[in-house]
């Protein structure tokens, strides 16, 4: 049974189902421009990070062209906010929420996001009343730098002992390690099992429906 007072979740492949919406927007970016089209694994590798830091890794046209960069990422950001909504949060998420606000825990959101975009998934799910902290890569430096987390744990004054983040990706696990509090990763989103499993997180799990069962 975990035992934790604060939770760091990240949102998109954690707590909704939205991987596939994000490398088809990159997808459908480089399409609009003409561009070469990355593969979808390629695109997934840099979900989780703060989109325009990374993108020039994985699209070489970009790089050195700050104007097509700005294009793109415009193009990007409204595929996923026409599209996001469209996707379900996970089984079990609202419950396992419920569960933990109930029994007191501290909620928050470390995202590779924009601020708009979080605001708006968060209001059009109406989430939103669950978290008492957001962070996005509008405000802090990109995953896996620990910045995000180190602004809600003085947020919040918990010990790094009793926090713990919860996220889909490698960026996620190695930001608590930098950080210096334990990390759950659950493979139901960008990354598989295996690559989660390379990072050494405390817990392992297939989905949210696991961590809600850890609660129990």
């Amino acid at each position: 049974m975990l035992n934790y007072d604060l939770y760091i979740f990240d949102w998109d492949g954690t707590l909704m189902n939205t991987t596939q919406t994000i490398v088809d927007g990159t997808t459908h970016a480089c399409k609009v421009l003409g561009l070469n089209v990355i593969s979808d694994d390629l695109a997934r590798s840099i979900i989780g990070k703060s989109f325009i830091e990374v993108v020039t890794d994985i699209v070489p046209e970009l790089r050195g062209n700050p104007e097509l960069l700005q294009k793109f990422a415009a193009i990007y950001e409204q595929y996923l906010n026409d599209h996001t909504l469209d996707n379900p949060v996970f089984m079990h998420v609202k419950e396992t929420l419920d569960k933990l606000t109930t029994e007191g825990k501290f909620l928050t959101i470390a995202t590779g996001r924009s601020r708009a975009m979080l605001d708006d998934i968060l209001a059009g799910t109406g989430y939103g009343h669950y978290f008492m902290l957001t962070k996005t890569a509008c405000e802090c430096f990109s995953k896996p730098h620990p910045q995000m987390i180190e602004e809600i744990l003085e947020f919040t004054g918990v010990n790094k002992a009793k926090a713990v983040m919860i996220g889909d990706t490698s960026h996620d696990i190695q930001m608590a390690h930098n950080a210096g509090i334990d990390a759950i990763g659950v493979s139901h989103g960008a990354q598989d099992h295996a690559e989660l499993a390379a990072c050494n997180p405390r817990y392992l799990l297939n989905n949210i429906s696991e961590l809600y069962a850890l609660l129990a």
